[in-house]
């Protein structure tokens, strides 16, 4: 569902990028903003590239927890499971594909949708899937560097309008 995956060179220096971009803005820092990333969770990184979240978020669920890191680059679950491996975190399961991630209905608490969304060709098709295993009180975490947060709130809710999404928390009190 995202137009197709980019060649091995483009790969490579998204990777250099995302490196230089974690300088500045550390993934365990992003994570900790995500509240429900903790010991013993089920966390799904979809458009996981070369795993930078992947494995962070792998270090605060524990052995008790689980990520999933899904992508359509074999190159990126490539480097995930080295990533893994070279950690030995053993909480980390990949998933290559571009739409459909087999994982059981609401079986994840938390779903990292980063930097990844404005590549979607066919965002509904993702945005269901992803809603069919996000567990009911789960967390969608959506940030996207070449859309703002109208178009990313949009983008989801055109996606959502045949899906059965409820408002949770603070947002209820605004309807």
């Amino acid at each position: 569902m995202i137009d197709r995956p980019m060649n091995k060179f483009g790969f490579k220096a998204m990777t250099l990028i995302l490196r230089i971009h974690d300088l500045f803005r550390p993934t365990h820092k992003v994570l900790s903003e995500v509240d429900m990333i903790k010991p013993g969770v089920h966390v799904l990184d979809y458009g996981c590239g070369p795993g930078n979240y992947t494995i962070a978020a792998a270090e605060l669920v524990g052995p008790s927890g689980k990520v999933y890191a899904v992508d359509i680059h074999p190159l990126a679950i490539l480097k995930v499971q080295n990533k893994d491996d070279k950690k030995g975190l053993g909480n980390v399961k990949t998933i290559l594909t571009d739409c459909n991630t087999k994982l059981p209905h609401s079986s994840v608490d938390v779903i990292l949708l980063f930097y990844v969304l404005h590549d979607f060709k066919y965002p509904d098709a993702i945005i269901k899937e992803l809603n069919r295993v996000l567990k009911p009180m789960g967390v969608l975490s959506v940030i996207d560097h070449k859309f703002d947060n109208y178009k990313v709130v949009s983008i989801i809710g055109h996606a959502s309008r045949n899906l059965n999404l409820r408002r949770t928390g603070a947002e209820e009190e605004d309807y």
